[in-house]
Order: structure tokens, then C-alpha cells, then sequence
């Protein structure tokens, strides 16, 4: 795996915000959007996907099948936001 980036770009954060946001995020959906800056710090990131993958574990406790804890539309949501922000771990 590659290192994680030390910043990403406001878009890409916005971006994956919405995607989680959009996969039923309440977490996602309350953060604000990035504005006024080029970039922040990893960790927003980071941070963003693990309360989201922690609540869709949560949320998806009971379903009957589960890859990572989470619904297959979860996982793929949170890959994909990971992805867009070019964080490999969180």
C-alpha cells in the first residue's frame, strides 16, 4: 500500500463527503464543506471515513450479508470516498 497523502485537495474532500453523505451518512451529511482553502490536512479524511464506516457498521448490524461489517453499498461507498481522496488507510 501506498502512503497516505499529508493533504487533500478541498474538491476531493467535498466530493467524498457527498458520496458518503449520499450512502446515508448522518456523520458525513452533519460535517460542513471545505471552502476558503486549496487543501486540509489528511485527517480530515481520515477521520471523515472512519465515523462513517463506524456508523455503517452500526447501521448495518443486522443485515444478512456484511463485507467488513458493512452492507456491500457501504463498503463500496467508503472505498469510493477513500479513493477519491487517495487515502489507502484509516
Amino acid at each position: 500500500m501506498a502512503a497516505n497523502p499529508t493533504r487533500i485537495k478541498a474538491a476531493a474532500y467535498n466530493q467524498a463527503r457527498s458520496i458518503l453523505a449520499r450512502a446515508g451518512s448522518e456523520t458525513a451529511a452533519k460535517s460542513h464543506p471545505v471552502h476558503g482553502t486549496g487543501d486540509v490536512p489528511v485527517g480530515y479524511g481520515t477521520s471523515l471515513l472512519a465515523c462513517s464506516r463506524d456508523e455503517f457498521r452500526v447501521k448495518d448490524r443486522n443485515a444478512p450479508i456484511k463485507r467488513s461489517g458493512m452492507t456491500p453499498y457501504h463498503y463500496v461507498a467508503i472505498h469510493d470516498a477513500a479513493r477519491t481522496m487517495g487515502i489507502d488507510r484509516w
